[in-house]
């Protein structure tokens, strides 16, 4: 994967709001290994939409600064924050960077990682008897299938993003293929497919120390607000028409 952080896409935004009075970036992580439907490049491969540039455009309006993208390997995303290379990135889980100095927003809204396959597959136990292939992304770890892939009952396939792995599935070149239901909402044809859902995991922004307080917290209401409502996840449905996304139930006092 190449990934060059001397590369900055900017994106100028109208519209921006008050709150501070001489204009100022906002720089969001970026990279090779964020695949559609997050980031979708145009015809020079540079990000062009997605719901990860979505939210980074309502975040940068909130805080009345520009946006600039940034790209980043994955393995370098937590030391670039740490370092105020960049200022967030919403695409993240504290599990996976436990570094104490990062900061975090509220969960924008949850997701599950699925197993699809073109045959049935009733469980773990029975994944293990078939000595499935599974196309996997490589340095992404798949805590429900850790065991199998350890005693050799399933064969892990690496690729290097979903994208690629789903292209393999698609190709006949692995049994299985694991991945969000968000990007397999993207790249498969998920309701022909046979789906053994797995871990259930909550996205959040990660902040750099160099936000400032009041930063955070603009942005830490701004995303309760609209993740209380469904919002963040109702994004989805602009980048794919099979997924469907259920509102939150609304409560009276």
């Amino acid at each position: 994967m190449s990934c060059h952080c001397s590369v900055l896409v900017a994106l100028l935004l109208g519209g921006a709001g008050p709150v501070f009075a001489n204009p100022q970036v906002l720089t969001a992580v970026y990279g090779d290994f964020i695949t559609p439907p997050a980031v979708i490049r145009g015809a020079s491969s540079q990000p062009d939409s997605g719901y990860l540039i979505d939210i980074y455009r309502e975040l940068s309006q909130q805080l009345g600064m520009q946006l600039q993208l940034k790209p980043f390997a994955r393995a370098d995303i937590a030391a670039a924050l740490l370092k105020s290379e960049a200022d967030l990135y919403c695409r993240a889980n504290p599990a996976w960077y436990p570094q104490p100095l990062l900061r975090w927003s509220p969960p924008l809204f949850g997701y599950t990682d699925i197993l699809l396959s073109h045959r049935a597959v009733d469980g773990l136990s029975a994944l293990a008897q078939q000595q499935t292939v599974v196309a996997t992304t490589r340095g992404y770890r798949y805590p429900e299938l850790e065991s199998l892939f350890r005693a050799g009952r399933s064969q892990r396939q690496d690729h290097a993003s979903p994208d690629e792995a789903a292209a393999a599935f698609l190709a006949g070149q692995a049994d299985a293929v694991v991945m969000s239901e968000i990007e397999a909402h993207y790249l498969l044809p998920v309701s022909r497919l046979q789906q053994l859902q797995l871990g259930h995991y909550q996205l959040h922004c990660v902040y750099s120390p160099r936000l400032k307080p009041l930063q955070r917290q603009l942005l830490d209401n701004y995303i309760s607000a609209r993740a209380s409502q469904g919002d963040f996840k109702a994004l989805l449905q602009k980048y794919s028409w099979q997924l469907s996304v259920k509102q939150p139930a609304k409560t009276g006092l």
